[in-house]
């Protein structure tokens, strides 16, 4: 007769008896089973809230109170939002003439962006 010695560290081996001339397979049982294969859950996603208008306003008011700061500071500094690019622009202007010296990005970037954006409605418009 052969036996098998069962270990949690090992895994199940069936055990073949011979000793009655047939040879009959012994499973596991099943709390050894639940021990080879652990049951994994997955966790839940997590729900993020974000409220684009809240942060549109503060971002506006922010680049407002800036905008403050760098005309009372005497700085030729402007900064805003621009939709079409869907970033900041920044302009140095001349406080004694108003003339824009440098704009980040330049200003072809930035008409090039509206000229995107009124190609997207065209498009649109034709396509329905």
């Amino acid at each position: 007769m052969v036996t098998a010695i069962q270990s949690s560290a090992a895994p199940a081996v069936p055990v073949v008896s011979r000793a009655s001339g047939s040879s009959a397979i012994e499973s596991a049982t099943p709390a050894v089973a639940e021990a080879q294969h652990p049951v994994v859950t997955t966790p839940k996603k997590a729900e993020i809230r974000i409220d684009t208008e809240a942060e549109r306003a503060n971002l506006e008011e922010a680049i407002s109170r800036i905008n403050e700061m760098m005309h009372d500071g005497g700085r030729g500094l402007n900064f805003s939002i621009d939709s079409a690019i869907g970033g900041p622009v920044v302009q140095v202007r001349n406080l004694q003439s108003g003339e824009v010296i440098r704009q980040i990005p330049n200003e072809v970037v930035v008409k090039v962006a509206h000229s995107i954006e009124d190609l997207k409605g065209m498009l649109h418009n034709e396509a329905v």
